[in-house]
């Protein structure tokens, strides 16, 4: 009997089966991983958007501090330097397609962050940049880097649209000694009578899918076991019946 469930091609099926639980196991606490972190986040996120808000220099007076600084809002004065824009490419905002328009904003400490003016639909062309000193607030943000698929940004001189909120790179192009974290308008003053670019808005606060998910590849876990467990079982009766067959003959 065992050695029949031990012949290659059942070594082969015990094998696959194994492998395919512990990938869907794997799989299932990735998800919960995934979803403490999103409870993670969602900490910082209410208690940094809930604090009051600060001065850039305040909130950043020497080194950017992301576990620390992001998602804080803060309050500037100064001026864009419309001569520097930048539009963000391939964003989408309640289900409508087009880009975020990004500007240089320099303080009168003589600070200057890349503004996350909003998002405007790609059937639009830039909305006009204010001029003259205005204050503004918004969130700080940490720069983006490029995942291992994601696409690739331009790197020649003169290119105003990128990918992601890449600041070091953003920087090297459009010139100027950007901070090394962006600013998500909330606000500005005077404000503009347009409605775009419109404010961009916050990652919701929920949970997300992860939990689901993770009971799901565990529930095929399960149904993986019981299904090699049941076709053991017949293969042991059908053994059996043979030798029973063989024993009567």
């Amino acid at each position: 009997m065992v050695r029949k469930l031990l012949s290659p091609r059942w070594i082969l099926i015990h094998v696959g089966v194994a492998s395919l639980i512990l990938l869907m196991l794997n799989l299932g606490f990735w998800q919960l991983n995934r979803l403490e972190d999103k409870k993670n986040f969602n900490a910082v996120l209410r208690a940094h958007t809930s604090t009051p808000i600060q001065t850039l220099d305040q909130a950043v007076p020497t080194t950017w501090e992301k576990d620390t600084s992001e998602w804080i809002r803060v309050s500037l004065t100064g001026t864009y330097d419309s001569t520097k824009a930048v539009t963000i490419v391939n964003r989408s905002q309640d289900g409508t397609a087009g880009y975020n328009s990004a500007v240089p904003f320099t303080s009168l400490s003589n600070r200057t962050i890349l503004v996350n003016r909003g998002f405007v639909p790609l059937v639009m062309s830039t909305p006009i940049i204010p001029t003259g000193e205005i204050e503004i607030v918004g969130y700080l943000r940490a720069s983006q880097s490029r995942s291992a698929l994601g696409p690739i940004d331009s790197t020649e001189a003169g290119n105003t649209e990128f990918q992601r909120f890449d600041i070091p790179l953003i920087s090297s192009i459009v010139g100027g000694n950007l901070e090394p974290m962006f600013l998500q308008l909330i606000q500005e003053s005077p404000a503009t009578n347009s409605p775009w670019p419109a404010i961009v808005q916050l990652p919701p606060l929920d949970n997300g899918t992860h939990f689901s998910y993770a009971l799901q590849w565990f529930f095929f876990c399960l149904v993986a076991f019981a299904a090699w467990v049941v076709v053991i079982r017949r293969k042991i009766a059908h053994v059996n019946a043979l030798t029973q067959a063989q024993t009567s003959a």
